[in-house]
């Protein structure tokens, strides 16, 4: 192009040739070239682009300056690809039909329109398509010309389903692996098959944490690539540990009707160096990753698990910026799964997702207003954690609390200690504590010059009590058989099992120093050497490997994490969660509460804890009040919290300098001194508030930040006072960065004390247990009782049938169907109303008193009936009671008959009470299971009564009318 063409028309230009194609004049055209744009300049402010591949004419460019009207350039696309196609007809591609490939730019930014979206090849309009003709969309660049001639094959291939959006369309209805999916997972996908074929370009599924988000994207991904002709699928995590996850999900995965597993019959890449191949099909890379491969940056080694957590984000910045990239460009991948999408993707590595033309699917447990705005509001699934509890997806939580005097009140480090000496002489000598470097770990030791009381926001902050870490530990010791994992009583024997094998259990700690200190404490309590407990953190020794060591050996059994394990990661025979930080952010919270919501095949949970039965509930220890405060879901002040985010001496040199703050740098320096203020004891608040305002606050100075943090524009840090007719609000926020301006003095305080980055270790203080208790909702269980009997009186008649089987002792099968049926109407209109739930609520509310409170099926439902119903007068009386009771009343009966049975039938009876308080019922099978089994099964019960007054037969019918149901 000439170098006298407006610079918007050059970028127009180089853009196109980066892209693959080759530009010329309208009679510089050369022989053999495959890929070319022809340039026309139409006005001033008007220059197009005539796109030709293999000598056929398809598609158009059309730009403008940054001015431009985005739908004026549109329009103007329309109606040129019309009249040069039906011009040039004998050289178009569709012949007279209009040129499909439609692009726009003002050389900022491009839109694209594909006509083939909407209709067919020949030109008709597609019925299934979308009112008004194809969508436009926004793209980074034009596509490559060897994607544009690949479109065209296919479209020759596939007239009536020309393209991949017309495709999505015609997904079938059938060939869906009904059998291995929930009803959750397929409904999400057919969900986001209904979405896609509305071809919208975001889609959010929200499903439980352990409800099979990864199995559902991955059946998806098959029927994408197999049916709609996807390129390419990229599954995006943030962590190396999700995307080896993932990995496995899809290398295990079998399709419907297949031999082989997916990966042998679409090739499958973890990509974590070198190129991503042509022929790959589905890619899972971490997002820092990618964004090595875009900018060209090396990519790191495959074992470096600190990449994505430390070095990335500082190569990153605040904003990873992405280039067009010849060897990944926009058009690499059709569909894009972003896992755990409420993490990383609305700040720093959005650009990232924003590079590719593809469709987006993000998965989350938690979804924030954050999530909701990426995703255009397109919810197109949502399974909450009780409806998958309610479903046996998951299990439910029950909340231990730990508390102490200085994790809720703070202690004081004394300036004098008392020594007693063996003669008796007491004397007052100064205190000396160590001290720890946060970064590089040196200890020190110092004299404490005068008392220093610490606040309970302190703890673990500016100050570690080792007696806090200590009493925590061993209080979980030694209330973890008895209280937090109390004895259960077997449902078939009615035998009390109690647990002596440390459930598979993950703590939460502060950071790396405040996981160390729990590693020790618990080796320490429990008597354990180094392979009972250990610390899994990106910055231990070989993290994956623990991991893998945690989920599947026996030895590991308490594991010690700060942020590692915390969302994504698979542990599902994990039991316990112990709080020894607390969370403010709601998402957060949840997903560190899902690592113990999945469930577990028996035998599996045995395979790692041998004396673990069935896993019906996990538990969370709250020893830091993590369970009792509201959370937010909004994002933290200190935005895309990481190293790399402006130090505080940073922001304050820029405010010392005037320099220009976006709003994401005002909340970060609000966050950081908000977070300063809480680590702050009188003195030192006192220091810095000498150089404020005359009666302004500490938090008046933070909230003054925060509220110019929500403006749109940057702000300008001045000095001066803004003028006076500025509205007040804009006042305040001047005032507030303005001092930080003026004042050096103000700015060297807040930095001497933020640059405080030594732990001091408390061994002094003696920390008090207040309470080691577990909690009921008794509030919830209330409630769930109340709205039962609301239930039932509503229902009377439904009830009815059920209370005359109960009343005219109708045979136990008859009156179990009632039953089923009573819970089968129950479940169609109140989801969460499951035998486990109500008749947790009993035991909750001391009515069902003495009971287990979970794993509750069709019997304990049984008890909650008859006792509703009035069968056993005023009191709640267990099953298993009343079933003895009959056997007593059935036993007196046969003695006055003159019946009698010796020691080895009677214990056969016993046998019988078991079965019946388990199933209500009895049966000739059911006496060849479990212990029954083991002690010769029905051929030994026929034998024991051989010769007796019953003959065996008749006897399991006689029991099963007088005890049964």
């Amino acid at each position: 192009m000439s170098g006298a063409a407006p610079e918007w028309a050059r970028t127009v230009e180089a853009a196109l040739a980066a892209s693959g194609w080759r530009v010329y004049g309208p009679g510089e055209r050369e022989l053999g070239v495959a890929h070319e744009a022809v340039r026309s300049p139409v006005s001033p402010t008007l220059v197009l682009f005539t796109l030709y591949v293999q000598r056929r004419l398809c598609g158009i460019v059309v730009a403008g300056p940054a001015q431009s009207d985005e739908q004026d350039l549109l329009d103007t696309a329309a109606e040129q690809a019309a009249r040069i196609a039906d011009r040039h007809a004998d050289r178009a591609w569709r012949g007279a039909q209009p040129l499909p490939f439609q692009y726009v730019t003002n050389s900022a930014t491009w839109r694209f329109r594909n006509a083939l979206d909407a209709e067919y090849l020949d030109g008709t309009p597609a019925p299934d398509s979308p009112a008004g003709g194809a969508r436009s969309r926004r793209v980074f660049a034009a596509h490559q010309p060897a994607t544009v001639e690949r479109w065209m094959r296919e479209a020759e291939r596939t007239p009536a389903a020309p393209t991949f959006r017309a495709r999505l369309r015609k997904l079938p209805t059938t060939r869906l692996d009904h059998k291995r999916l929930r009803s959750a997972q397929y409904k999400s996908i057919k969900s986001l098959e209904k979405s896609l074929a509305r071809d919208n370009q975001r889609a959010l599924i929200q499903m439980a944490t352990g409800a099979g988000k990864t199995y559902t994207v991955v059946q998806s991904s098959y029927r994408l690539l197999r049916h709609a002709g996807a390129r390419r699928v990229l599954f995006l995590v943030d962590r190396n540990n999700l995307g080896k996850q993932a990995y496995n999900e899809y290398r295990d995965f079998v399709p419907l009707g297949a031999r082989t597993p997916l990966h042998e019959q679409m090739p499958l890449r973890l990509f974590s160096t070198g190129a991503v191949a042509d022929s790959d099909k589905i890619v899972i890379s971490t997002i820092q990753r990618l964004w090595c491969k875009l900018t060209g940056i090396p990519v790191p080694a495959e074992d470096d698990e600190s990449f994505e957590t430390e070095q990335a984000d500082r190569l990153a910045g605040r904003v990873a910026s992405v280039g067009y990239c010849p060897d990944l460009p926009p058009d690499f991948f059709d569909v894009i799964v972003v896992d755990e999408c409420h993490r990383s993707i609305y700040g720093r590595w959005r650009p990232v997702l924003e590079y590719f033309d593809a469709h987006v699917v993000g998965l989350t447990a938690t979804p924030i207003q954050q999530t909701f705005a990426f995703f255009d509001n397109n919810l197109v699934s949502q399974y909450t954690y009780e409806q998958a509890v309610a479903d046996g997806v998951n299990v439910d939580y029950d909340i231990y609390k730990i508390g102490t005097r200085i994790t809720q009140q703070g202690s004081v480090i004394p300036a004098l200690n008392t020594e007693v000496h063996p003669d008796g002489t007491v004397q007052q000598v100064n205190s000396v504590i160590a001290k720890v470097h946060k970064l590089t770990r040196t200890r020190h030791w110092q004299t404490v010059e005068e008392d220093d009381p610490y606040a309970r926001t302190e703890v673990n902050h500016r100050v570690r009590s080792n007696d806090q870490i200590r009493l925590v530990v061993e209080t979980f010791r030694d209330k973890l058989f008895t209280e937090i994992f109390p004895p259960i009583v077997d449902q078939e024997t009615g035998e009390i099992q109690s647990r002596e094998i440390v459930p598979k259990t993950l703590f939460f700690a502060h950071n790396d120093l405040h996981a160390d200190a729990i590693v020790e404490a618990v080796r320490t309590a429990f008597g354990a050497g180094d392979g009972f407990c250990r610390k899994i953190t990106s910055q231990a020794s070989r993290p994956g490997k623990a991991l893998s060591d945690f989920r599947n050996k026996r030895d590991l059994r308490i594991a010690v994490t700060v942020d590692m394990i915390a969302t994504g990661t698979d542990i599902p025979a994990l039991e316990c969660l112990v709080f020894m930080r607390d969370i403010q952010t709601w998402s957060y919270f949840e997903q560190m509460k899902g690592r113990g919501a999945r469930t577990v095949k028996d035998t599996d949970l045995v395979k790692v804890t041998a004396d673990a039965v069935h896993k019906d509930r996990f538990v969370i220890v709250d020893a830091v009040g993590v369970t009792e405060h509201p959370k937010t879901d909004a994002r933290p002040l200190v935005r895309d919290d990481s190293k790399p985010v402006p130090s505080l001496e940073r922001l304050l040199r820029a405010c010392g300098k005037g320099e220009l703050l976006h709003p994401d740098d005002i909340a970060t320096l609000a966050g950081r001194l908000s977070r300063l203020g809480r680590r702050l004891n009188e003195r030192g608040r006192a220091g810095i508030e000498e150089y404020l305002e005359t009666d302004q606050t500490y938090e008046g100075l933070v909230r003054s930040l925060v509220r110019a943090a929500d403006t749109e524009q940057p702000t300008v840090v001045r000095a001066e006072r803004p003028a006076s007719d500025e509205p007040d609000e804009f006042a305040e926020i001047a005032d507030a960065v303005g001092l930080l301006a003026a004042s050096e003095e103000l700015r060297a305080a807040l930095l001497k004390a933020a640059q405080d980055s030594w732990l001091l270790i408390d061994h002094l203080s003696q920390d008090q247990l207040l309470e080691a208790r577990g909690l009921l909702d008794e509030e919830e269980a209330r409630m769930v009782v109340d709205d039962w009997r609301a239930y039932m009186t509503e229902h009377a008649e439904e009830m009815l049938p059920l209370r005359i089987a109960f009343q005219e002792r109708r045979p136990p099968r008859e009156v179990l169907r009632e039953l089923r049926e009573l819970i089968g109407k129950v479940r169609a209109t109140r989801r969460e109303w499951t035998e486990a739930r109500l008749w947790k609520a009993y035991v909750d509310l001391e009515i069902a008193r003495g009971a287990a409170r979970r794993n509750a099926g069709l019997v304990e439902f049984l008890s909650v009936m008859r006792y509703e119903l009035g069968l056993d007068g005023n009191e709640f009386r267990p099953y298993r009671s009343t079933v003895e009771g009959r056997l007593e009343a059935w036993l007196a009966r046969q003695h006055t008959a003159g019946v009698a049975f010796d020691d080895r039938q009677r214990a056969w009876l016993r046998q019988v009470v078991n079965v019946v308080a388990a199933n209500a019922t009895l049966t000739v099978a059911s006496l060849d299971e479990g212990r029954r089994a083991a002690a010769g099964g029905y051929g030994d019960f026929v034998d024991a009564f051989k010769g007796s007054r019953w003959q065996p037969g008749e006897l399991v019918d006689e029991l099963d009318r007088e005890l049964g149901a």
